[in-house]
């Protein structure tokens, strides 16, 4: 089903996620939950309730501006924003899916896609060439910047990293790392996030005290080890983060990550790797489990899919290489 967009308010409203005031011109006004702690006196925030275009450019129905603010973005990141203010760690899709009935964000990738561009975003090279297509440069990070951080720390065998997959997948250590919001530096280990090409797009950060993961805001996910898979592979396992698939590495099995539970540039990418059987490794929480859930619903299409039954709480980094292959043996 298509995202109906008063609903979705309706139940963010029910939620106390949003305060909306009424309908005008085919967007809903409402007061921004985003600044002045979502108490601003006059409403300045606007949700389209249909595709719109201004000024050339495409407003897609739920795209959320306020015009006080400035905040400019779709109504999954909307969401994923305020549920991130009240501590709730699920993203925008993830909400949308298990709040507004019959949602199914699938159905619609093709939607708000140009058709000249369909076989580029069908491509394991789509980021590239939707990139020449819209006269874009590509950003990526540079060989000098990643030399600076080519270093060992004690923490990489921790989580079950080896030397081999340390230099392999360019694993390395900033311990100068600023988070965005904060004003000392917290040190992390650097994993470089590539396309199929072997360029590096962006670094995800693991600080090496606590459980903080960083990405750059705004960057769309892909499939994370996909330049690794050796062609002709037939098997891949499905992770959530980075570390779990280095973990599934190090223990003799291809895997990719897909930086969270998934999104559909990524199912996109999946679907084009050829492979006979995807095997989802997902984490053992709520989240975790609708995510595989939902993978197998896409990719049972163009691969024989199993889930593994992963203990409660644990992810692939949690278990030992004889437990991890005890419950590889159990997928279904």
């Amino acid at each position: 089903m298509a995202l109906d967009v008063e609903q979705a308010i309706s139940i963010m409203q029910s939620h106390n996620m949003i305060r909306p005031v009424n309908i005008t011109n085919g967007w809903y006004r409402c007061y921004c939950p985003i600044h002045s702690g979502g108490q601003e006196r006059k409403p300045s925030f606007g949700i389209s309730l249909s595709d719109q275009y201004r000024g050339g450019e495409l407003y897609p129905a739920g795209f959320a501006h306020c015009f006080a603010c400035g905040y400019a973005k779709p109504l999954s990141a909307l969401i994923e924003d305020i549920l991130k203010d009240k501590g709730v760690n699920q993203t925008g899709e993830e909400w949308l899916i298990e709040n507004l009935p019959g949602y199914d964000p699938e159905p619609d990738f093709d939607y708000l896609v140009p058709e000249n561009m369909m076989t580029a975003l069908q491509s394991k090279y789509a980021v590239t060439q939707i990139q020449d297509m819209t006269g874009q440069t590509p950003k990526y990070v540079s060989e000098e910047e990643l030399a600076t951080y080519r270093y060992v720390v004690p923490y990489m065998y921790e989580r079950k990293l080896t030397d081999e997959i340390i230099e392999k997948y360019d694993i390395g250590y900033d311990a100068n790392w600023i988070p965005p919001g904060r004003k000392k530096p917290v040190p992390c280990i650097t994993i470089p996030v590539r396309d199929i090409n072997k360029n590096t797009l962006f670094l995800c950060r693991r600080s090496i005290a606590g459980k903080l993961f960083n990405y750059p805001e705004g960057v769309v996910k892909p499939v994370y080890g996909v330049d690794m898979i050796p062609a002709g592979t037939k098997s891949v396992i499905i992770c959530e983060s980075c570390l779990d698939a280095l973990a599934a590495v190090s223990y003799g099995y291809p895997a990719v990550a897909l930086l969270g539970t998934g999104n559909r540039y990524q199912i996109q990418q999946l679907k084009q790797l050829g492979c006979r059987e995807f095997v989802i490794c997902t984490d053992g929480d709520e989240a975790g489990r609708r995510a595989a859930s939902k993978l197998k619903r896409y990719l049972k299409s163009v691969a024989l899919v199993w889930v593994v039954p992963m203990p409660d709480g644990k992810d692939v980094n949690d278990l030992s290489k004889e437990e991890f292959d005890d419950v590889y043996a159990r997928r279904e």
